[in-house]
């Protein structure tokens, strides 16, 4: 049986194009009505400019859609998209609320249209506006290292449907300093209308989306640590009578502030808290001040353990020796700072600043660009080395 219908060539074509004319048949001479839904076509407010002109808003303000029937002849359905809809919406005296829509659509003449329902229900609210203020957040990986984010403008109008703009709590700038930086500069930043619980409001609009800022950073300065004792033990010296650890710190604050701090002082100490272990002592950081660190350790050292001294003195310390011209100290580039450091043998008696004096010889002349060594005078200690060692002439 399958193997006759497989070789009834002539019976199949004659079914097929019995088909195609029962169906030519249909479409030309019956055309049968049919009906079409349409979803999701958008719907126009035709008078929406009298619903602004009376200070209301759609709210939530997102586009309307309906869904349209289509009804009308098979061949006539056949040439209608959604395209060729258009759904008309109209609010009789709109009010502040809830307001009835009444929908109509138009499509071909030769086809009608109908809605499930004709009517949907809008809410329409009072469009207003309030200033906000603009806060700004700092975010990133180098935030710390900001100091001010300046605005050029401090507020901002935010406008809306009335229950939307009530709930913008203020309006965010962020700035991310994702990158290290020193130097002030300007960008812009842009803005978001935020609630109390720090989420973003939609359906807002604010008067400038973005705000102008002057962005300045904090400054870093590595200063000494000056240990305070109290008054009956102000004669200890550093490096002779104990050591701390560390001996500088480094800061951070605004540029004015740091220019006058040279030195960060510790708590004060009494002589009987000093021993040979480490004790703890905290810092006086300055109000306004970051520092790397809040404490520092300190100890004492005792007469057989002391083995060096440190001295610091500045480059106009230095004397002039053998000076039979008129050469002063302002024909040197004199460094900031000298630091000497005094080696004894075990148990020998230390020596104080006073007693080492710093000099430049000249008994060999003065001329310009030359390298002059900085000498010290006789004392009996081990060793002595002077760091820089030596100044040039102008």
């Amino acid at each position: 049986m399958i193997e006759r219908l497989k070789k009834n060539t002539k019976i199949k074509i004659i079914s097929l194009l019995s088909a195609i004319v029962l169906w030519m048949y249909v479409m030309a001479v019956v055309d049968p009505e049919d009906t079409k839904l349409f979803e999701d076509i958008p719907i126009t407010i035709t008078n929406i400019h009298e619903i602004n002109d009376l200070g209301l808003v759609v709210d939530p303000d997102e586009e309307l859609v309906a869904s349209v029937y289509v009804k009308g002849n098979l061949s006539d359905l056949q040439k209608i998209t959604a395209n060729n809809i258009n759904v008309y919406g109209t609010v009789n005296n709109p009010i502040e609320g809830q307001n009835q829509l009444y929908l109509r659509a138009s499509a071909s003449d030769k086809v009608s249209t109908d809605f499930k329902s004709d009517t949907i229900v809008i809410n329409l609210e009072k469009s207003i506006e309030e200033e906000k203020n603009i806060n700004v957040e700092i975010t990133g990986k180098y935030k710390d290292n900001v100091d001010t984010v300046t605005l050029s403008e401090k507020k901002v109008m935010v406008s809306g449907p009335r229950s939307k703009v009530e709930s913008v709590k203020y309006v965010q700038a962020i700035f991310n300093a994702d990158k290290k930086n020193i130097d002030t500069h300007s960008t812009e930043l842009e803005l978001k209308a935020l609630d109390a619980d720090r989420q973003e409001v939609d359906h807002v609009r604010l008067a400038f989306e973005k705000v102008s800022a002057q962005v300045s950073y904090l400054q870093q300065k590595e200063v000494k640590i000056n240990v305070v004792f109290s008054d009956n033990e102000a004669r200890l010296v550093q490096g002779q009578d104990f050591t701390i650890t560390p001996s500088t710190i480094q800061i951070k604050g605004k540029s004015n502030d740091l220019k006058l701090i040279d030195s960060i002082d510790t708590e004060t100490i009494n002589i009987d808290e000093l021993t040979s272990n480490n004790k703890v002592i905290d810092l006086k950081i300055p109000s306004g001040i970051n520092a790397d660190r809040t404490s520092i350790t300190i100890r004492s050292i005792s007469e057989n353990e002391s083995s060096s001294s440190i001295f610091t003195y500045s480059g106009e310390e230095l004397t002039l020796a053998n000076n039979e011209g008129d050469v002063t100290l302002e024909d040197f580039d004199l460094p900031e700072t000298i630091k000497v450091t005094v080696e004894y043998d075990k148990g020998a008696e230390k020596i104080s600043k006073g007693d080492l004096r710093l000099y430049l010889d000249l008994s060999r002349g003065f001329s310009t660009n030359t390298q002059y060594s900085i000498n010290h005078s006789e004392v009996n200690v081990k060793s002595i080395s002077i760091e820089p060692s030596y100044v040039m002439s102008k």
